[in-house]
């Protein structure tokens, strides 16, 4: 049909088009609960890198001590919480369905780690749970509760209520892509994280092999001799409580068919002040012929200090209830018997396994 033309002179009024409304924007209280399971999801992160921290100062050459069990099995309690957390706050910026769903995933998924952190049988390794576990569980509890307890004030409120309710069906095509590229990352993520404890873990628990010219005749001798260098440094030293030492097979025998053997010994401190010893004895081992590898503490904030020599001996400090030096060989060739050595600052007690000293009896 043709359209009616306007006399000539008379101009036509212009036609109004119907544009459609702007999309409406989330309430604050919205924004405030994306930000929160951002922040989350955050600290989750952040928890499990402080939770893995303190499980290596557990790592001892030649000693599999479940650093990958452990590892593994905090990751897979807390990870999840990544994912959830973001999907919910993704499909939280148009409400919905999808949104109800991945926020009241978000708040179970919270608790459920929280009773899974402070019940031993109900992690999924056992051995995770064995030292310091629970410290992880109190982490947990003063940084994410609050935020979940914050979370759900919000999400009870009107505004959020409505947003939820009132947000529109989405095209399963665009819940797919986003869901399957936020899981996808989330699992790459895991998988690398997982690796990388596993290839740490094995490469820490791996035997030392026997190292440039060294042999078992001056071995013991080194031993104590970083010993002595170590505490030469503390102020007001009073001297030893225990000394222990144990020589044990490597379990293999070397290429010229000798069987190859490590020494641990461990001196156990007096009464000190232990806080200016920790400091003095990681700045003394950061010096020539050392290299620091940890300085930190273990889950059950126990402090813990880790270091190498250029002559192949591990170092490592223990704090606690009792304070000690704990000193490691690589594995060396046995040739002849090595002369039995007495202690330095004056031990109480003194306990030699693994090779025969009549002598120090």
């Amino acid at each position: 049909m043709e359209p009616l033309l306007a006399p000539p002179g008379v101009r036509t009024a212009p036609v109004e088009t119907l544009s459609e409304p702007a999309p409406a924007l989330p309430p604050p209280a919205v924004r405030a609960l994306q930000l929160l399971l951002i922040g989350g999801a955050a600290v989750v992160v952040w928890i499990w890198l402080w939770t893995w921290s303190g499980v290596q100062a557990y790592a001892w050459p030649g000693v599999d001590n479940g650093l990958t069990e452990r590892g593994l099995a905090y990751l897979l309690v807390l990870g999840p919480a990544v994912p959830v957390n973001l999907l919910a706050a993704i499909w939280l910026s148009k409400g919905g369905r999808r949104a109800q769903l991945y926020l009241a995933a978000a708040g179970a998924l919270a608790a459920v780690q929280l009773v899974v952190l402070f019940t031993p049988a109900a992690m999924p390794v056992r051995l995770a749970m064995t030292d310091g576990g629970t410290a992880v569980g109190i982490r947990f509890l003063f940084t994410v509760v609050p935020i979940l307890f914050l979370g759900i004030v919000l999400a009870a409120g009107t505004p959020v209520r409505g947003w939820l309710h009132e947000g529109p069906d989405r095209p399963l095509g665009r819940v797919v892509s986003v869901e399957l590229a936020v899981w996808g990352l989330a699992l790459v993520l895991a998988l690398g994280a997982g690796t990388e404890v596993r290839a740490w873990a094995s490469t820490a628990a791996e035997p030392k092999a026997p190292v440039g010219d060294f042999t078992e005749a001056d071995t013991w001798q080194r031993l104590e001799t970083a010993a002595g260098e170590t505490v030469a440094a503390l102020p007001a030293f009073n001297g030893f409580a225990a000394r222990a030492l144990e020589v044990a097979p490597c379990g293999y025998h070397t290429t010229a068919g000798l069987p190859a053997y490590r020494y641990l010994l461990t001196y156990e401190f007096r009464a000190a002040d232990f806080p200016t010893y920790e400091t003095v004895i990681a700045e003394r081992w950061t010096g020539e012929d050392y290299m620091l590898t940890y300085d930190g503490a273990t889950l059950e904030g126990t402090t813990s200090i880790t270091a190498t020599r250029t002559d192949a001996i591990t170092l490592a400090y223990t704090g606690g209830d009792r304070p000690a030096l704990h000193l490691e060989s690589s594995c060396v060739e046995r040739t002849d018997t090595p002369p039995c050595l007495p202690p330095q600052g004056a031990p109480t007690t003194d306990d030699i396994k693994g090779i025969r000293c009549p002598e120090l009896i």
